[in-house]
């Protein structure tokens, strides 16, 4: 049983590690330039290895996603169930978007592009249903705190909460110099900044000038 643990913990990370092999191709050359032989290159395994985990490089995108949305959740559930959904929804976006073993911001943008915007990804999202799994995580997440799972408040915050953190994001990749654009302090201040915004209301602007002038961070 523990060799097959163990084999089994290395299927995931050699999983993960190709469907990450290709998110930051995709983000450096282009979707469309993005080979599987340049992705197992990229991973350091053959391209047999490669099809034997994936059907090709959209099934890796959207099992990224996948993988990225449970690790918001397991952050979300890891708060104590007496702090607000927005918090710890907040809580837990601020911190896989600055967990630099999860990718960086750029490659953030470039997976919520392509889920958007490429067809033959967002066909394959829709054919797991990516949406659907999400919005049912949701609402078992909000029904362990004592509330009504099917209430539409706990889906607005989500997709609330990740619009504004994928602008903010994109706002601070297309403004960033240098090495600044994946420092996880100076991205955790301009998420913060968008996050506080919304939290505050959208009436009027919060006085965060990080946010309008990110060059100077």
């Amino acid at each position: 049983m523990h060799s097959t643990g163990l084999r089994e913990t290395k299927k995931a990370a050699t999983r993960l590690a190709l469907a990450s092999a290709v998110l930051r191709l995709a983000t450096r050359d282009g979707i469309d330039r993005v080979t599987i032989d340049t992705v197992a290159a990229e991973a350091g395994v053959s391209v047999r290895t490669f099809h034997n985990y994936f059907s090709g490089k959209e099934d890796a995108l959207v099992f990224f996603a996948a993988a990225l949305f449970d690790s918001i959740v397991d952050r979300i559930e890891s708060q104590p169930l007496d702090e607000s959904f927005w918090s710890a929804v907040r809580s837990a976006l601020v911190d896989v978007a600055t967990s630099p073993d999860l990718g960086k911001p750029a490659e953030f943008v470039t997976l919520l592009r392509l889920l958007d915007s490429e067809p033959i990804v967002a066909a394959h999202s829709q054919h797991v249903d990516l949406i659907g799994q999400i919005d049912a995580r949701v609402e078992a997440l909000f029904t362990q705190r004592g509330q009504d799972g099917n209430e539409l408040y706990p889906h607005l915050v989500l997709h609330n909460a990740i619009a504004t953190t994928r602008v903010a994001l994109e706002f601070w990749v297309a403004r960033a110099q240098g090495d600044d654009v994946n420092d996880p302090d100076k991205v955790r201040t301009v998420l913060d900044a968008a996050l506080d915004q919304v939290q505050a209301g959208m009436a009027q602007p919060i006085s965060r000038p990080m946010i309008s002038r990110p060059k100077e961070l």
